[in-house]
């Protein structure tokens, strides 16, 4: 397991490294892919992704409501970030809607001796996120297996400068539709988590890479999740 780990670590480095000279601004987390079955369930999750370093965390308040929430933090390459997201919505078996808010900033160095910055921003995301899929179905033997499909589309709201002399300015504001997927092994109460996901940002004109800020068509990430509360599987 380390060494697959270690393997999406290197696949995230390539990812950014590939990405540098193309100008994108924004690298989108992978999305949180939770399902709830019951009432009290909470999950709770550790990623490392091409964004970077992700919490996430998700509690059903009644047995048809839940929240979830997301921190994002640092970054690989030379992007940064610091993020957070919050959404509530409805569940039922198999499936969870929900809408919240994103926000937060990201700047990224010049190159890799990390003393210069290149640009900074800060942005916020209001979007809606669909979940549906199965969630601790047994495989085989008392494994565990996590199918999800998440359609998560949002609008982003960017605003920063680069940081040369002229402190010229980065500027969006564009809808942007991300279908992802999980894939997870493990126990009733942990799983190990593989993540992608694929914005497609839509715009009426062709978006500079100088003075906007584009987003990075791919996330893929790998975490463990644990899960607590859960009375029964869902089918």
């Amino acid at each position: 397991m380390r060494k697959l780990s270690q393997a999406i670590l290197l696949f995230s480095l390539i990812v950014l490294s590939s990405c540098k000279s193309s100008n994108y601004k924004y690298f989108a987390p992978t999305v949180n892919p939770v399902l709830f079955q019951d009432k009290g369930e909470v999950h709770v999750a550790g990623e490392i992704s091409s964004s970077g370093l992700l919490a996430k965390s998700a509690v059903a308040l009644t047995n048809h409501f839940g929240i979830m929430g997301m921190y994002h933090s640092g970054g690989l390459g030379n992007y940064r970030a610091h993020e957070g997201e919050i959404a509530a919505g409805y569940f039922t078996n198999n499936l969870y809607v929900s809408g919240g808010m994103g926000f937060g900033s990201n700047f990224a160095y010049i190159d890799t001796t990390h003393v210069a910055k290149r640009y900074e921003g800060s942005f916020r995301r209001p979007f809606v996120q669909i979940n549906a899929g199965v969630s601790g179905r047994e495989i085989i033997g008392g494994i565990k297996g996590d199918a999800v499909f998440c359609l998560k589309n949002s609008y982003l709201f960017y605003n920063g400068n680069h940081l040369n002399t002229t402190k010229d300015r980065i500027h969006s504001e564009y809808f942007v539709m991300e279908p992802g997927f999980l894939m997870g092994l493990g126990s009733r109460v942990f799983r190990f988590d593989f993540l992608m996901g694929f914005p497609i940002h839509f715009t009426n004109n062709p978006l500079s890479k100088y003075s906007n800020a584009r987003t990075y068509p791919l996330n893929v990430g790998f975490g463990i999740r644990f899960v607590f509360g859960r009375k029964k599987n869902l089918i």
